[in-house]
């Protein structure tokens, strides 16, 4: 309903082994009381639902982990209620949540439901976890568009966002984005200011990517205001390698 359309979600579930079928052990994946610990992972910019799947082994490392994981589709939207164009952030929020649990056994326990993406969507992330406290225990972000109003004012860190014109659909003014609740600094601030019980939070980034110091400067930001984020810092580029390398330490990150 929030996009009034249909949306493409990829999920991953554990499941039973080879060697736990081959040795007979037991397992507790299709227990009636089974909840999926569940992390939702966002895609970057022009990517997809597909995007995980298709260029890193997410689905062996949360096997590994135990963890279901569900990949959306958010398009360019930066994971927002955009200004001209769809509620994002309102289903990537709230609606998929809710819906995902009627259809999978996922927990619903805060502690139990994390939220991450690469670039885009490590804002996205972000601005979920931010923003749906309530919902999210944890949030992380891999080379994630953070201090959204450094990168917009930076050429080299813009080339490879959106169009003026599409970010004017996602934000209406580029240039009105500082202080508010756009803005995940200022979002921070608020939220702190109200004392709100702020999911775990994580970053990492690699030191040659063209927006490590929107990474940087985010870090530096919010542990100036008193956040608690877990930040490290990897030699690597904004690409598939770093990633399909690092989402690994997220997992390894989360409980």
């Amino acid at each position: 309903p929030s996009l009034e359309k249909n949306a493409h979600v990829i999920v991953f579930l554990p499941s039973v082994s080879t060697d736990d079928f081959r040795q007979k052990r037991k397992t507790h994946y299709y227990e009636k009381s089974t909840r999926f610990p569940v992390l939702y992972l966002l895609h970057g910019s022009t990517g997809g639902c597909m995007s995980w799947c298709l260029k890193t082994g997410i689905e062996r490392y949360a096997q590994d982990k135990g963890i279901a994981v569900v990949m959306p589709s958010g398009e360019n939207s930066f994971y927002l209620d955009m200004a001209h164009g769809e509620k994002y952030l309102t289903y990537i929020g709230k609606e998929l949540p809710e819906f995902m649990r009627t259809m999978f056994p996922l927990s619903e326990k805060r502690e139990e439901t994390y939220i991450a993406g690469l670039s885009m969507g490590g804002y996205g992330a972000y601005r979920a976890g931010l923003e749906f406290p309530e919902t999210f225990g944890y949030v992380a972000s891999l080379s994630g568009s953070l201090d959204l109003c450094l990168l917009l004012g930076s050429d080299k860190a813009r080339a490879g966002m959106e169009s003026d014109s599409y970010m004017r659909a996602v934000f209406k003014d580029v240039t009105q984005i500082s202080g508010c609740r756009d803005d995940l600094i200022a979002l921070l601030k608020l939220q702190m200011a109200e004392k709100i019980d702020l999911p775990q939070m994580y970053m990492n980034c690699g030191t040659q990517d063209a927006i490590f110091p929107a990474n940087e400067s985010f870090y530096q930001t919010a542990a100036a205001l008193g956040a608690e984020i877990k930040y490290e810092r990897f030699p690597g580029e904004h690409n598939w390698d770093f990633w399909d390398e690092h989402i690994k330490d997220v997992l390894n990150w989360l409980p």
